[in-house]
């Protein structure tokens, strides 16, 4: 059965299930260490629900559990779009456990401009691997 389901899920959708995860762990830590509200970091934990929520939403809609994938006949066609999706799927990743690293750490400050462009870079990620799925 694990098997079937891995061949209908897409390298796309496994990157994300790999960000939701990191994500429900942050939410488990934040809710058994959370932050006050002044400090600037929690804002870390907005931008970690707010995310947690589209791809939930991601999850849960038809686009996720329909079948429909493109056969791609060019190998070299498909190479590109594979390194594409890793490339991606590294950005996101990287982008979030930084925002995670920096959350996590008391001996860390925070920069908004920093934490705008982490984010910026993690939803746009998720953006394109949503976008790009099952394509």
């Amino acid at each position: 059965m694990i098997k079937s389901i891995k061949n209908e899920i897409g390298l796309n959708d496994l990157c994300l299930i790999l960000f939701f995860a990191v994500q429900l762990l942050h939410l488990v830590t934040g809710m058994i260490f959370p932050l006050n509200e002044s400090d600037p970091k929690s804002d870390i934990d907005v931008i970690n629900r707010t995310a947690t929520a589209v791809l939930a939403g991601y999850f849960i809609s038809k686009k996720f559990v329909s079948l429909k994938t493109e056969i791609i006949v060019d190998n070299g066609e498909k190479i590109r779009k594979v390194f594409q999706t890793l490339v991606v799927a590294f950005i996101g990743l990287f982008s979030l456990l930084i925002m995670l690293v920096v959350r996590h750490n008391a001996y860390l400050t925070v920069s908004y401009a920093m934490l705008s462009q982490t984010r910026d870079l993690y939803f746009a990620s998720v953006a394109f691997l949503m976008g790009t799925a099952k394509n």
